[in-house]
């Protein structure tokens, strides 16, 4: 059977000062009237019931998770004790879904992207499903063709085409995969888009969560081993204290390298769906509607005069945001912080939190 894993542990922190330790990005409502994980869970539509749908998040955000998605199970989510990055965060899934089903199958989606075409997205998926029921040893990737050079995502490179049944039958194209690349610079970027063989790297997977638990154990022993002995004390009075110590001492690793670059069965379904990764308030341009002047407004009350290329946010209905004579400007304004900032400097923005909690401004995160 096919369960969905959803990551909504992140932190969004280049979304501040919408985007707090409370309440970050994926509780947002940055599209619509849904927030970015409730839209996540949306899409999965008749493709995997309640039943089989798992939130993986930290201890600290899993009531506000269980107030946005109240129709889930309570034990729909999986609450880790500490930020380890997405191996062990998938790996707890892994033995949680195993213990349930052993031939399940698990499809891997971050809380914080925005898809369109939902149905498209879920017949990928489907296309994906079957690649694996053909093979159970395939790790299962989604690329997305590039839109623009970006140098904020990572990319994958295809290698030859997969020659199976399964293959065959996909709506999309299916590939080997020849290498992972890390976030490139503008150069490279540029590179990959010219070639025609690189794809974004989705972050989204599909694959046995036996298959993702031996390829662990294989290239991660530590963090396997650390696994198997959170998966023994399942049940017993033990648990929580197991799974404290457990996963605070593993590694904070991704998958990508911890088992994607290494291992041998990987291939890569080419993306059929828009596809857009919301890491910066840069995203705002790429979904909202511009004035005349290029200027994403998104506030109840806002003035551009003579401005150009300027991104304004807010949600107070009382407050008027005007912006006169500037370009490429961020402006975000929420009750107790304001960020203004070149739209461009994305590596300042990220800075923003950090500098805050040095100076020790922790009401501020």
């Amino acid at each position: 059977m096919l369960y969905a894993v959803i990551m909504a542990g992140g932190s969004g922190t280049r979304l501040w000062p919408e985007s707090r330790a409370s309440r970050p990005k994926q509780l947002l409502c940055l599209e619509g009237t849904r927030s970015l994980l409730q839209a996540t869970v949306d899409r999965l539509g008749n493709l995997v019931p309640p039943d089989r749908v798992l939130i993986a998040t930290t201890r600290e955000l899993a009531a506000a998770i269980q107030d946005q998605l109240s129709h889930l199970p309570r034990g729909a989510i999986l609450a880790e004790p500490c930020p380890r990055n997405t191996a062990p965060c998938i790996g707890l899934a892994a033995i949680r879904i195993r213990r349930d089903d052993p031939e399940g199958t698990m499809l891997v989606l971050p809380a914080d992207q925005i898809v369109a075409e939902a149905e498209t997205f879920r017949e990928a998926v489907r296309a994906a499903a079957a690649l694996v029921d053909e093979d159970p040893r395939r790790l299962v990737t989604f690329g997305v063709r590039p839109g623009y050079p970006a140098t904020g995502f990572g990319y994958i490179e295809r290698g030859e085409p997969l020659g199976s049944a399964a293959a065959s039958g996909a709506a999309a194209g299916v590939f080997r995969v020849r290498k992972f690349h890390e976030k490139p610079g503008p150069e490279k970027a540029q590179q990959y888009v010219a070639s025609g063989s690189h794809y974004w790297n989705s972050g989204m997977f599909l694959w046995r969560a036996g298959t993702i638990l031996d390829c662990l154990a294989r290239y991660q022993p530590s963090v396997h081993a650390g696994l198997e002995r959170i998966a023994g004390a399942a049940g017993s009075a033990r648990f929580a204290e197991v799974l404290t110590r457990e996963f605070d001492a593993m590694p904070r690793i991704s998958i990508d390298y911890a088992v994607m670059e290494k291992a041998g069965e990987v291939v890569v379904v080419e993306a059929p769906f828009p596809w857009d990764d919301v890491g910066s308030w840069l995203a705002l341009e790429r979904h909202r509607p511009r004035d005349e002047d290029g200027n994403v407004l998104d506030a109840p009350r806002h003035l551009a005069i003579n401005a150009q290329g300027t991104i304004v946010r807010s949600n107070d209905p009382h407050q008027v945001i005007v912006v006169a004579g500037v370009r490429d400007v961020v402006v975000v304004v929420t009750p107790d912080a304001i960020l203004v900032a070149d739209k461009h400097d994305e590596r300042s923005m990220a800075a923003v939190t950090g500098e805050l909690k040095k100076r020790g401004w922790e009401e501020y995160l």
